[in-house]
Order: C-alpha cells, then sequence, then structure tokens
C-alpha cells in the first residue's frame, strides 16, 4: 500500500511540473496569466471571452490586452476572484473592461451552485497554491480532491488532458474565437436566454458587488469600464437591456452600450443566440473604433 502510495504521489508530482504555468483545457488560465503584466484586463463571462479580441484593443489603443473572462460564469463573484487571482501574480493594469449585461448575476462565494466549467480548475486542487484557493473554495472542491493524488484528475477527467497538453494552444487568438456559422438545429433561436436576465429584485445586490468590484479597481489604481456587447433579437429587451447603463451611471463607471442594432438583428453574426461569431466580433469592432468615450478612455 505505500509502495502504491508513493508511486501515485511521484507521478502526481510529475504531472504538476509538466502543467506548471500553462493551461490544461484552455480555460484553466490562473497560471498561465502569469507575468503577463497587461495594460488592460478584459473581465466577465463568455459574453467577455469570446468577444472582447485582444488584438483590437493592441493594434487600436497600443495598449497590452488580456483577456481573462470565464466561461460559464456571468456572476460578479467569480469576475472578481479572477480579477484578484491575476493581481496576485501581475502588476496592476491600467484599465478594465467590464462585460456587463441582463446576464450579469451577483453570485456567492460562501453559497456558490455555479459549478459550470469546475473540471477545469480541479487541476489546481491537488496541494493548491495558496493564490488559488479562493477559486478552490468557490467550487467547493473537498479535501479528497484537494489530498489524494491524482483523485481530481481522474475525477475529473483530466489526467489525459494533463499527460498530451493537447488542448494548451486551444485559443491562440487570446480569446475564444468562434469561425463558425450558427447551426440553428444545434442552437436553436428561441427566446430562452432571457430567463437568465436579472430581475428588478436583484439590483441592490448587483449594485453591491459591483461595487466591490470598483474598489478593487480603484484600491490599485484601475479605470474601470463597462461595455454591454450585442445579444440576438429574440432576446433583446430595451428596458432589460437599459438597467445595466442605468447602476453603472449610479456608481459613476463609464459605459458603452454595443449591442448594436445592426448587429443584434442578423444571424450572420452570431453562433447562437447570446455569442457573436467571428464576422460578429469583427463587426462589432469596426463600431467601436469608432466610440469616442473608448477612445477617451483609453488614452
Amino acid at each position: 500500500m505505500l509502495l502504491i502510495i508513493g508511486i501515485i504521489s511521484v507521478v502526481q508530482i510529475a504531472i504538476s511540473y509538466r502543467i506548471d504555468g500553462k493551461t490544461v483545457t484552455g480555460y484553466d488560465t490562473l497560471e498561465s496569466t502569469a507575468n503577463t503584466n497587461a495594460d488592460l484586463v478584459c473581465l466577465g463571462s463568455s459574453r467577455c471571452w469570446a468577444h472582447f479580441d485582444p488584438r483590437f484593443f493592441e493594434s487600436n489603443y497600443h495598449i497590452k490586452t488580456i483577456n481573462i473572462g470565464m466561461n460559464g460564469h456571468s456572476d460578479l463573484t467569480a469576475t472578481l476572484l479572477r480579477l484578484q487571482n491575476y493581481l496576485s501574480r501581475n502588476k496592476a493594469p491600467k484599465f478594465a473592461i467590464l462585460n456587463i449585461d441582463p446576464f450579469v448575476s451577483a453570485g456567492s462565494l460562501t453559497n456558490n451552485t455555479n459549478f459550470v466549467t469546475k473540471n477545469q480548475y480541479a487541476r489546481y486542487a491537488f496541494f493548491p497554491n495558496e493564490k488559488d484557493n479562493p477559486f478552490l473554495n468557490y467550487f467547493k472542491f473537498d479535501n479528497y480532491e484537494k489530498y489524494v493524488p491524482l483523485y481530481a484528475l481522474f475525477k475529473y477527467q483530466l489526467f489525459a488532458d494533463c499527460l498530451t497538453l493537447k488542448n494548451a494552444n486551444s485559443f491562440k487568438a487570446g480569446f475564444e474565437l468562434n469561425d463558425e456559422k450558427w447551426d440553428t438545429i444545434k442552437y436553436p433561436i428561441t427566446a430562452q436566454a432571457k430567463r437568465y436576465f436579472f430581475k428588478q429584485k436583484d439590483i441592490p445586490q448587483l449594485e453591491h458587488c459591483l461595487k466591490i468590484l470598483q474598489n478593487l479597481c480603484q484600491k490599485n489604481n484601475i479605470q474601470l469600464f463597462c461595455i454591454q456587447t450585442p445579444a440576438y433579437q429574440i432576446t433583446y429587451d430595451s428596458a432589460t437591456f437599459e438597467k445595466p447603463k442605468t447602476f453603472c451611471a449610479k456608481l459613476g463607471i463609464p459605459f458603452i452600450d454595443a449591442n448594436y442594432e445592426s448587429i443584434r438583428t442578423k444571424t450572420d453574426y452570431f453562433y447562437n443566440v447570446m455569442h457573436l461569431n467571428k464576422k460578429g466580433v469583427i463587426e462589432m469592432n469596426k463600431l467601436l473604433k469608432n466610440e469616442k468615450e473608448l477612445a477617451e478612455f483609453l488614452k
């Protein structure tokens, strides 16, 4: 038994060295974004991760940019944890852009129930780095997953990926660029995404969480800016999409509504109701380039 435990521990240590500082799945970027020291960080959910092209900001505003959006996590608690983790490994950026829209939620650190992409972060579970503990607590990894060698890797089916690192270069553009047309059979055109809109009763907690994020930015001399990106027209409701602008204004956070009508009315620009494809991102960037407030902010 001791021999088996010893062999397993040695394998775990060898794998830990192999994946150190790398991404295993393309989404687990806590270590791979260390020491990048960007001037601008892009924050938010998959609508950040799939919509904000770092190359657009670098070529037009000449500022080093990194996208650290979290696929599947529209809660501001996750965004706050991701920025804190980034700051623990990098110099503070000058600017932060947050994707904000009616899909945003407050979330909870202690009572989180959103475990989307938990398996992507399981590679951090075994003898976790102190910097990553808040994320492991957020995803509620238990002590077996943290301290039994290889257990988390096998449980979350990451062992082979850690060995091969076949997905380490999944997102060469620095974000999830989806160069595909909308498959309406796989992703039907429905208004079901509206059920994820925040409710009026959620706004006080949303404002509270956004204020915490704003305070973290101010503490680190980071200028925070919010952008609302396009969603396909079937999910659009003018009154609801106006609300993020309202509570950003209340907190004094600059805001641009990039949910342009010329984009949200065309299926050619999307690969599902909530996410732009490559063509849509390019079109959004053309229009964003003309936003004087963004240019002024990023001077």
